[in-house]
Order: C-alpha cells, then structure tokens, then sequence
C-alpha cells in the first residue's frame, strides 16, 4: 500500500467511521398510545349501543411462571401477566444471548391489561385476558421449529350482547435489542428502529431507519436491529396505520430505540370478534437465511455507501470459505486476489513517485527562479512535466481506487455474521472481534514502518511529516477492528513492503 492511499484512506476513515459511529442520537420523545389511556375501549360516537369498555390494573392479578419454548437454537421465555416475550436466548457462535434487553418486553399491546396463560403446546403458547364480563382478549405465540418465521395471533371477542368499540392499540418491540457481552460496550451506538419499503424505482426494498413517527403504511417489515441480530414484524396482510417512534430506558440504562406498530379503533358487534395474524421474525442476520425467508428482510444488513462491492466481498468469503473450510483462510486468500488484481495500479504509482522525486531538484529551482511570477512558475513547471513525461497525479489516482475495495471490505467483515465467532487459528478464536492480544495490529504497524522507510519520501515536507505519523495512527484504529480485517490489512502492507524492495531495486 503506497503512502498516498494510506493518506487517502486515513482521512476517509475518519470521516466514514466517525459519521456511522458518533452522530448523536435524536432527543427521547413521548408517543402516546394506548396505554395512557386507561380505558381500552372507547365508545363510538356513529353507534348509540356501543358502550364503553374500561381496562383497569388488577394489583391483585395471580403470578404465574414464566413459559418457555425451545426451539432450534433459541429458547423463548414469555411472561404470562403481559402476554410478551421477555428472553429470546439464541445460541450463537460466540455464547447463548438473551436477544431481549432486561425490563424489555417484546410484542407487548395493551398496556395495563393482565393476561393469564390459557394452553401451551411444544411451540406454542396462549394467554387471554377478560377486562369485562363478556370481553375475550387473547394472545397466541406460535413459534418455528427451525426457528424461522414466527407467528402472533391477537383476537379480541366480544361475546356478550351489546357492541364494543377498541379504540387504537399499538403491538410494541424494544427497547433495543441485545448481543453477546463483547460487543455490549458498543452496541447502543448500533441499535437502530427501522422499517423497509419497496420504492417505485427501486428494484430491491429500501430500508429506512425510524427517528420520527412516519406515516408509512406500505412497509414490508418493520421492527429494531443491531450490528447481527434482527426483530420484525412482517407488514403482509396488516391494516396499517403507520409507525411511531419511542426511546426509552433499556436494561443498561442507556436510551434505545422501541417501535410502535398502531393498529385502529374496531367496532366489535354483539357475538362478533376481530383477528390480527402477523408473522415475526427474531435472530441472526444471516444473509443467506434473510434471503431464503424473502420479504426483503436481507435488507436489514447494512453493507454500507460501497454496497454492490461488499456484498461481492461477502459471497467471495463464503466460496473461498467452502474451500478451506476456515474462514480466516478464505480471508488470507481473497486479500492475496486483491493484492494481484491491483499490482498493475500498484507498480505505476510507485514508478509516477520515483519520477516525481527525481524532478523534485528542478522543481524547486523553477520555483526558486520564478516566485515572484506565479503564472510563469505554474508554466515552467508543467513544460517540465510534459517533457519528462510525469503525472503529479500518478502516484495517487490509480492507488486511489483501491479505496472503495478497502472500505467494502471494512463493512463486509466488521457485519458479517459467517465471521461472527468464526476462529482462525491459536489465538484468533473470534475474527469479527479484536484480538486480543493485540498482535496482529501491531505487526502490521511494524511492516508499515519498513514499507515506509523504502518507498519515494514525499517531497512536501508537511506531507512527509504526516507519513511518519501515519503507521502510528493506523496502528491505534487498527487495535479494536475486527482481527479479520486486521487480517487483510497486513497482507496489504506486507505486499506493499514487498512491492517497495522490488521497484527501489528495479528503478533506484
């Protein structure tokens, strides 16, 4: 890696990781719903029978234990008093985690109304609750054995003689969702509330992240997301209503995102009910798996500006993976391919540097010659140019384009959940997380400085100043990036460092 790219990369880095990771979220807001009003039921004003039904706190409502459900992978614990899911432990490759923040309650509506449990089976769970004499309102959670799409069933029965009206409700999934205790520290400033649309123009949905109430009503799925793991609702066949949006107090009393999915007022005639069915989705976001379910969920993993280039960085770890069947292998190799590709790019940078060192002399006479008349320098100096035959920008522009390579790969590793837990070898048991004895960052600051010290020095001296500092720097970031990408970024510098030896002896 020439010295322009890595001056290139580090003031792109700074701006591409410091706006994904530092934008500071929007102030917690109020959303009202039907929880603050303690009545569930309003009369409606078009219906002179419909009479009201009032919702009330039972401070004296049994305890029940909670219900658990195991699945493939995953054990789902659900409370029985508010008919929501408050675990969902789902055993990664890393350890078991409790994808469901502490205080959380996924899929939580009617807030104030107490449920008791009302049947179990081995994948699934009911509970009703009977606000009135006549009123049946249940809850069915039916789970996927290969834990897969998931479905709730909400049945509000009105079996007495006179109608009811239900005024708006709201199905509710947060705050946050949680990951392994590695990766706790950064996962509020990853946490997001979304949803995905399918725009007109756009041949694959487009997901978008809720920071405000939206009036969106065509959204595929909806639902809250970190760096690897995914809960949403599935929009197919709901009455929609919108989105609204809630930060709230997670269990490591830090503000997280919470969506609300609104559904409206219903009339319920005498001897009449109303069902919402709707699909769920709770686990890893796995491409290949979010691509088979379909619905756009894929969506959810965010490959980053350089998308196409990433998500080819992907599919290419996979193929080399299934060769090797380790992924840091398939790592070493798809960086060796890299590295070939651009070496065309790499040898005519170097040769553009050596050329613009060997002018730098002549340079700086014209310059000494024609300070006063800086139109004349400007003239002499690109005659100098033109006769030798330089590109002042030929040793930046071609290494520029590795630039793109670079930061697709940065996305691809650092959200691939293949890499998630996946080990190298000896002390590399985890390629998405740093290693942690911290010696691939460290040898690779080390052959930066040699590759360095053999290639053109910079003749700008605050340029040169910079590049002395440069391996420093790239050392300190490169400390708590994912060992994976350490991985690639060491083979870079190692074929850079090799590059040098061979261009300083083929054109010193």
């Amino acid at each position: 890696m020439q010295k322009n790219l890595v001056l290139a990369v580090v003031l792109s880095s700074i701006v591409y990781i410091g706006w994904y990771s530092m934008v500071a979220p929007p102030p917690p807001r109020q959303i009202p719903v039907e929880g603050e009003q303690k009545a569930g039921v309003t009369t409606a004003a078009s219906v002179a029978d419909a009479q009201p039904l009032k919702f009330s706190e039972d401070a004296s409502a049994l305890s029940y234990e909670p219900v658990k459900i195991k699945v493939a992978k995953a054990e789902y614990v659900l409370d029985p008093r508010t008919a929501s899911l408050t675990g969902a432990v789902y055993d990664g490759p890393v350890e078991p985690v409790d994808l469901v923040p502490e205080g959380s309650a996924f899929f939580s509506a009617f807030e104030g109304l107490r449920f008791a449990p009302a049947g179990s089976r081995r994948y699934s769970a009911s509970f009703e609750a009977r606000p009135e004499q006549g009123i049946l309102i249940s809850k069915t959670f039916d789970f996927d054995p290969d834990n897969r799409i998931n479905t709730l069933t909400i049945k509000v029965s009105n079996q007495g003689a006179a109608a009811r009206q239900l005024q708006p409700w709201a199905l509710k999934i947060g705050p946050g969702i949680s990951t392994v205790k590695s990766e706790q520290k950064e996962n509020p400033s990853l946490w997001r509330a979304l949803y995905a649309v399918q725009q007109k123009d756009k041949k694959n949905p487009t997901p978008v992240e809720l920071e405000k109430d939206s009036g969106e009503t065509e959204w595929l799925w909806a639902g809250v997301d970190n760096r690897y793991f995914l809960a949403a609702v599935l929009g197919e066949g709901l009455e929609k209503t919108g989105l609204k949006f809630l930060e709230e107090k997670s269990g490591e009393e830090t503000d997280a995102p919470s969506l609300l999915i609104p559904f409206a007022s219903e009339l319920l005639p005498a001897g009449e009910s109303k069902t919402w069915k709707m699909d769920f989705y709770l686990g890893p976001k796995h491409p290949p798996l979010l691509r088979e379910l379909g619905r756009g969920l894929d969506r959810a993993v965010d490959f980053g500006f350089f998308s196409p280039l990433a998500k080819l960085a992907d599919k290419a770890l996979g193929y080399f993976h299934a060769m090797t069947g380790n992924y840091g292998v398939a790592i070493l190799i798809l960086s060796v391919v890299l590295q070939i590709f651009v070496m065309p790019l790499s040898f005519k940078s170097y040769k553009a540097m050596t050329l613009m060192k060997k002018l730098q002399p002549e340079m700086q006479r014209i310059q000494a010659k024609y300070k006063d008349t800086p139109q004349r320098m400007n003239q002499e100096i690109m005659e100098m140019y033109k006769k030798h035959g330089a590109n002042p920008l030929g040793g930046c522009l071609p290494m520029l384009l590795q630039i793109p390579i670079f930061f697709a790969l940065f996305t691809a590793l650092s959200n691939s959940w293949s890499l998630h837990g996946a080990p190298f070898a000896l002390w590399i048991t985890d390629l998405s997380s740093r290693d942690p004895y911290y010696v691939l960052p460290l040898t690779m600051g080390a052959v930066m400085v040699l590759q360095q010290h053999f290639s053109p020095q910079a003749g700008d001296p605050m340029q040169a100043r910079i590049m002395k500092w440069l391996p420093v720097i790239f050392t300190f970031m490169f400390l708590t990036f994912p060992a994976g990408l350490v991985m690639y970024w060491l083979v870079n510098s190692l074929f850079g460092f090799a590059q040098s030896m061979y261009m300083q002896k083929k054109y010193a």
